[in-house]
């Protein structure tokens, strides 16, 4: 779906079994502004930032550094922020220096985990 409302859409998969099966899917639908990537969703794409929006499809208990410092002046970060049963859905924003939150609603996602595997 992000693939129809950007231009370039990175994704970073940590496990590499997932991400051959989404390479063969994005191929298959013909979308080659989608670039994967193997790795540790903590650490972002330094060499391809700044970006206007990023999304995570897992929880943190915080927002990982490295990804608010690649989100560009006026871009957004959602994520779902927390552990187990209280979760929430936050909306990051970027102005300069001004990073601003909102909590969106209670969620439940699978826990962000470090490394690649």
């Amino acid at each position: 779906m992000l693939s129809r409302l950007a231009t370039e859409v990175y994704s970073i998969e940590r496990i590499s079994t997932l991400l051959g099966f989404a390479r063969r899917v994005v191929r298959e639908l013909r979308l080659p502004n989608v670039k994967m990537k193997h790795g540790d969703g903590h650490y972002g794409l330094p060499d391809v930032a700044p970006f206007d929006g990023i999304v995570l499809a897992a929880a943190a208990h915080v927002v990982p550094p490295a990804l608010l410092a690649q989100l560009a002046d006026g871009g957004r970060l959602v994520m779902p922020r927390g552990g187990g049963e209280n979760q929430s859905m936050v909306l990051i924003s970027r102005e300069q220096d001004v990073y601003h939150e909102t909590v969106l609603e209670m969620v439940h996602f699978v826990p962000m985990l470090p490394g690649v595997a």
